[in-house]
């Protein structure tokens, strides 16, 4: 290589040097990042002759009820809850007019007249930091559980807008019946003020073949319509009407009681009453009526001498008290002997609920009959303790029933100072053990005890040679029986000889 190619070549090294040197030094072009296009603060809707014929939203759940095919009454519908009502139509607006409306949360829906149309746009506040669309979600998310508790509820729910057309309801409100419906959802006669609820009972004819059915209305009035709760109360009703049937029966049965009945609730204060117990007592109805207490009443009892006076008072009220509280087992009775000659039988029952009710009954007949009963019977034993002959009864079963007392002094027996009941045997052991004979007493146990004594039987029992004492042994029918003994020495010694005339 020459010197002249020498000094070609330098200067292209240099230059292709330099050329290398401006490429490394020039930065490199970066990848093209992507572009996040800003969520629009705004939404802009289009409508012509009630129809909707343009929108830049992305998503659009206007609602679809099966009554409005207008789409603006469909998104009147959808945005009333926040900008209040809408103009029902807004081709009556002027041509070039606006209607600005503002929801509570900055948000604003904006109505534009145009020529043959006119256009809605509605413009939110500026958008959400994370915290705000955290919180956000986080009140999405609860209203979320409340609709599905609200969709699960077990009665019927409608929720109504200001024209009282239905917008909601729950699962349970598609299984009420059809016809019941319109009764359930109406405005009612007197509509509650705004924040309260009215409740109203209605009864509704069933279907047919069906039962009516009983609901029980609320009705809460809210700042954008109504909120309707329906609960079937027809079981309810029914159990209602069942108890006031049966306690309207008990009440009837409690009038015609000739037995005065009172019922004390759980504050000691009088709650039932018969017409039976003013009688027995004589206190007037308004007293009564004006319901005193379980001490005010039995005062008012004692003032009228219709209660024995106790010995001592404070005591008695003290075992009342006792009584009403041992209501598992306590139990009060009396019988009160009055002053006019009456008898009272008390009772008194308490209940585990802390009511008491007493039964007053006048027992003055029944006493006097025992008492002229158990005179005669006591007329009738003194009678036959008078007799010479010695009585005793039999029973079906052979048992003695009552003898007199000769009898026992014949045979040396007293029945009342034995505990076990003598028997046909010891009887008839007693007899033979006094006035022996073998052939005599075997037969008349035998007769007795088989129920072969169809007529009276006369004999005589005693050794030979020996007074004895003449028997009868008497039928007296139902398998009873009477022996009859009458010692003959002691007849003979009592025997008295007229004197001759």
């Amino acid at each position: 290589m020459t010197v002249s190619d020498i000094a070609r070549l330098v200067p292209i090294a240099l230059i292709l040097s330099l050329a290398v040197l401006w490429l490394l030094g020039r930065p490199r072009p970066h990848a093209p990042r992507a572009q996040v296009k800003p969520v629009r603060p705004d939404a802009a809707f289009l409508f012509r002759n009630g129809a909707l014929v343009d929108h830049d939203a992305r998503t659009l759940p206007l609602p679809v009820p099966p009554d409005e095919s207008s789409d603006w009454a469909r998104f009147r519908r959808w945005m009333g809850f926040r900008f209040g009502d809408l103009p029902p139509d807004a081709g009556d607006m002027p041509v070039g007019d606006s209607l600005c409306l503002r929801a509570e949360d900055g948000a604003t829906l904006t109505l534009t007249r145009q020529s043959d149309s006119w256009r809605a746009v509605l413009r939110d506040a500026a958008p959400m930091d994370a915290v705000a669309r955290h919180a956000a979600a986080q009140e999405r998310h609860d209203l979320l559980s409340r609709a599905v508790a609200a969709e699960r509820a077990p009665m019927p729910v409608w929720i109504m807008d200001a024209t009282g057309a239905v917008i909601w309801q729950n699962d349970s409100a598609g299984q009420v019946p059809p016809a019941h419906v319109p009764h359930l959802t109406a405005q009612p006669d007197t509509p509650p003020e705004l924040g309260d609820t009215s409740c109203t009972r209605l009864r509704l004819a069933g279907e047919a073949g069906q039962p009516d059915h009983s609901y029980e209305l609320h009705v809460t009035q809210t700042a954008h319509g109504r909120i309707h709760h329906a609960q079937d109360i027809t079981r309810l009703i029914r159990a209602e009407t069942l108890q006031r049937d049966f306690v309207q029966t008990l009440s009837k049965t409690f009038a015609d009681l000739t037995t005065g009945l009172v019922v004390f609730d759980r504050a000691m204060t009088l709650a039932v009453f018969n017409p039976a117990l003013t009688d027995l007592t004589g206190l007037p109805p308004e007293f009564l009526s004006a319901r005193p207490s379980l001490f005010g009443f039995f005062d008012a009892l004692r003032d009228r001498m219709v209660m024995p006076e106790p010995k001592n008072y404070a005591s008695w009220r003290s075992q009342i008290a006792d009584m009403v509280k041992s209501a598992t087992g306590g139990l009060y009775h009396e019988v009160w002997t009055l002053p006019s000659g009456q008898t009272y039988r008390v009772t008194g029952r308490p209940h585990p609920d802390g009511a008491v009710a007493f039964l007053i009954e006048d027992i003055s007949l029944e006493v006097s009959t025992t008492r002229r009963h158990r005179l005669q019977m006591d007329l009738r034993q003194s009678v036959i303790d008078r007799l010479e002959e010695g009585i005793a009864v039999l029973a079906q079963d052979g048992r003695l029933l009552f003898c007199n007392t000769a009898f026992g002094e014949m045979l040396g027996v007293d029945p009342d100072s034995s505990f076990a009941d003598m028997g046909l045997h010891d009887v008839i052991a007693a007899c033979a053990a006094r006035y022996p004979d073998p052939g005599l007493w075997p037969e008349v146990e035998d007769r007795i005890a088989t129920r072969r004594l169809v007529a009276t039987l006369f004999d005589r029992a005693g050794p030979p040679g020996q007074a004895g004492a003449d028997i009868r042994v008497v039928p007296l029918g139902r398998g009873q029986s009477m022996l009859c003994l009458k010692d003959r020495t002691i007849a003979e010694a009592d025997r008295v000889d007229l004197p001759a005339r």
